[in-house]
């Protein structure tokens, strides 16, 4: 039996303006089988040959004929299960099961990918229109999926889509800031398709010199250029059969990006300094850390290479919207590290947990596992306090630890403003190891007014 995946349909129906037909170029042909008709009747004609199928229809509201509305009864008699794409003044919205659904968002022809895999996500997570048996049950929150950790709804996010990848070969693009696990996505996405067993495939297109790049993704030819000492493979053939990672994508220059766009319709390319033409079957993952929809607006990066990226898109979050996933990160690479450093797992007080979790991390994961490295590396002690901690790391926790913390102890009868300031003192010289000049910095006063105060209050 043949166990190849079946492509859902989608039917596009025209109108005598032709403003859908070029559509079926801007649908990713790995993941949807399209189909353009001129009219509504050859759309019923169509549907009629094949009622029982799982259609994704698109028509206009103002098609000309019967019109998109009267296209719409006809089209549930013949096939009830189909589900129609309207496209009107005010953008598309879904028709399934007699009733309107709301689909805002995206520019039909900009991002018809994404507008077709939301109507998959609504129907059902493989594209079928599911019976009450089918319904699954909602996923768990998972703490981790791959070598990917986090709890957060953001990455649970990730976690379902590398799912519902898993029988796709479809164009992703990711994109986030640096250090948040792009690659590790990439990996992950690649290690749970159908192409695990073979290459994955990274280069980083903002690290290699712009005379180089052309040769590192296609290859090139003895004596191509000096130096060009023999003939050598190019990324795009290393891995073929698998999976390229092109990390920075929004770094490549634009003459590049036309023959990369290439290379993704045609699936065929030539080494540099050769004339022969050489297929590929690689499945590309993009990534960068820019804002390409910037980039659109000042030219800098094609539309059209975009649009045929962008057929899957993942949002990698920072740090500073995932601070739940922290602590597992934290133990995460406390127990890596320490166990390739062959030493004890340290015990960390409260106070410097706690530093640790609300912390910015601009850096992002990148950061903390260099953070927890510092730590182990200048606490062989197997201890580590607040003190302990990067400066970085104190200055900005101790807005925090300096006021609301403690204060909630205050008993019912009150306190002096005194003891209050005595205490705040005391507790601020305990983090900084005595430190005066630390803990005046800490505190927003000068030195001088802080040795006044510890005369004052008798501190020694």
């Amino acid at each position: 039996m043949n166990s190849a995946k079946i492509k859902p349909a989608v039917l596009i129906v025209d109108d005598q303006y032709r403003s859908l037909q070029t559509l079926p170029r801007l649908i990713a042909s790995e993941m949807f089988a399209a189909t353009w008709v001129p009219d509504e009747h050859q759309g019923l004609a169509l549907l009629k040959q094949h009622p029982a199928k799982d259609w994704i229809v698109i028509v206009d509201l103002k098609s000309s004929g019967m019109g998109g509305g009267g296209f719409l009864q006809q089209a549930r008699q013949i096939a009830p299960q189909v589900a129609i794409l309207v496209t009107g003044p005010l953008g598309p919205f879904l028709y399934k099961d007699g009733s309107f659904y709301e689909f805002s968002g995206p520019t039909l022809k900009q991002e018809i990918n994404k507008v077709l895999q939301g109507i998959l996500q609504k129907l059902g997570t493989n594209g079928k229109n599911q019976t009450a048996d089918e319904v699954p049950e909602p996923a768990l929150e998972k703490q981790r999926f791959g070598s990917i950790i986090g709890r957060s709804r953001n990455i649970n996010d990730i976690y379902r889509l590398i799912q519902n990848l898993r029988d796709s070969l479809a164009t992703v693009l990711i994109q986030g800031e640096s250090g948040t696990g792009k690659e590790l996505i990439a990996r992950t996405i690649h290690l749970t398709s159908q192409r695990k067993k073979r290459l994955f495939v990274a280069i980083n297109c903002g690290a290699i010199p712009y005379s180089l790049i052309e040769s590192e993704l296609f290859g090139h030819e003895r004596g191509a250029f000096t130096g060009a000492v023999c003939q050598k493979k190019g990324k795009f053939e290393i891995a073929h059969g698998g999976t390229l990672f092109l990390d920075e994508i929004g770094e490549l220059d634009k003459d590049l990006q036309v023959k990369l766009l290439r290379v993704l319709q045609e699936k065929e390319f030539q080494r540099v300094g050769g004339n022969a033409t050489h297929t590929t079957d690689v499945r590309v993952i993009a990534a960068t850390s820019l804002d390409l929809k910037k980039s659109l607006h000042t030219g800098e990066f094609r539309d059209d290479l975009y649009y045929r990226l962008n057929v899957v898109p993942i949002y990698a979050p920072p740090l500073r919207e995932r601070k739940e996933d922290i602590p597992l990160l934290l133990d995460h690479f406390f127990q890596k590290i320490a166990a390739s450093m062959s030493c004890a797992l340290p015990l960390l007080t409260e106070e410097a947990r706690q530093a640790l979790k609300h912390y910015s991390y601009r850096g992002n994961v990148r950061e903390l596992a260099n953070i927890v490295e510092r730590l182990l590396v200048t606490c062989p002690n197997g201890r580590v306090a607040f003190p302990d901690l990067p400066a970085e790391v104190r200055a900005e926790a101790g807005d925090e630890y300096n006021s609301s913390e403690w204060l909630n102890e205050i008993p019912n009868e009150g306190v002096s403003l005194k003891e209050v300031e005595r205490e705040l003192i005391v507790k601020t010289l305990q983090k900084c190891s005595g430190n005066k000049q630390a803990a005046a910095r800490m505190l927003g006063i000068t030195r001088r007014l802080l040795y006044l105060r510890l005369a004052q209050f008798g501190i020694q």
